[in-house]
């Protein structure tokens, strides 16, 4: 072999371990970045009022599948056949949603289903959620509504979130628990203390999905009691990463750490009393 083909065949072979190594750091980070993002950005814990299992993990699957369909109908068609059965859409939105969600994370993480499938089926659920809004919210009680004051939160995830169904979830059920909410799904840099500096708002929640996001949720929060128009606001925090570390909700500088939605509204509550016992002392 001349000199000329052995300087050609090492290049090839640089080339190759070149390409090998690259694909093995871009999965590196899909495994340990953005799958855990997508997975545990829809792991919103079965509500308290709901623990019993009333729609049966076959039909979660189906359902996961129907929204891979090409056409939205398969899944709109479940929905409905779930829907005439009469359960609650907290059931719905719970168990469902949500358990479709963890579902297609692990279909993704598996290989059988892309990124392209897996964001479609989520954008067709979040639909399917807003179209149930009305309904959802036209069934609070009157002791949710009727409530003395007005209840003001903001809600975000930390800049960069793609997938931000699980906010989305959780206001409707702050909204229908009578709290005004402002949701801010990946906010662009700023935008949430622009936002508590330009309007009044008793809390503040944030999410965190991963170890690497605890400085910045630090940083965010040490920035919103800073800018917030509310002296005394009041910051709770939650997500896949306090669920981890919910010890971490003290270092973070947070006021109180919450695991899901029905705690996530008694925690609200109770750090809007604890504010207006200082106002009154």
């Amino acid at each position: 072999m001349d000199r000329k083909t052995q300087t050609s065949g090492s290049g090839a072979a640089d080339t190759r371990l070149a390409a090998t190594d690259g694909d093995r750091r871009v999965r590196d980070v899909v495994e340990t970045e953005i799958i855990p993002r997508l997975v545990h950005a829809h792991a919103l814990p079965r509500h308290d009022n709901l623990s019993a299992q009333l729609i049966t993990t076959t039909e979660i699957e189906a359902f996961a599948r129907a929204l891979l369909d090409r056409s939205p109908d398969p899944a709109k068609r479940l929905l409905e056949e779930v829907r005439e059965r009469g359960l609650p859409l907290e059931a719905i939105y719970l168990q469902l949603f949500v358990g479709a969600a963890h579902l297609l994370g692990e279909w993704w993480e598996s290989d059988e289903s892309n990124f392209s499938q897996v964001t479609l089926s989520m954008n067709r659920i979040h639909g399917m959620l807003n179209e149930l809004s009305p309904s959802f919210h036209a069934g609070a009680s009157s002791a949710q509504l009727d409530r003395s004051g007005e209840r003001r939160i903001l809600m975000a995830t930390l800049p960069g979130q793609q997938h931000t169904f699980g906010l989305s979830m959780l206001a409707e059920f702050f909204r229908r628990d009578g709290w005004v909410v402002l949701a801010i799904p990946a906010p662009e840099p700023g935008l949430i203390q622009v936002s508590l500096s330009s309007s009044w708002f008793d809390v503040l929640a944030l999410s965190g999905s991963t170890d690497a996001e605890a400085d910045d949720l630090a940083s965010t929060i040490l920035a919103a009691r800073k800018t917030s128009r509310n002296p005394r606001i009041s910051i709770m925090v939650g997500g896949p990463l306090l669920t981890r570390q919910p010890d971490l909700a003290h270092t973070l500088g947070a006021d109180g750490v919450s695991a899901d939605a029905t705690g996530a509204l008694a925690l609200a509550q109770r750090l809007l009393q604890a504010q207006k016992e200082v106002r009154l002392n």
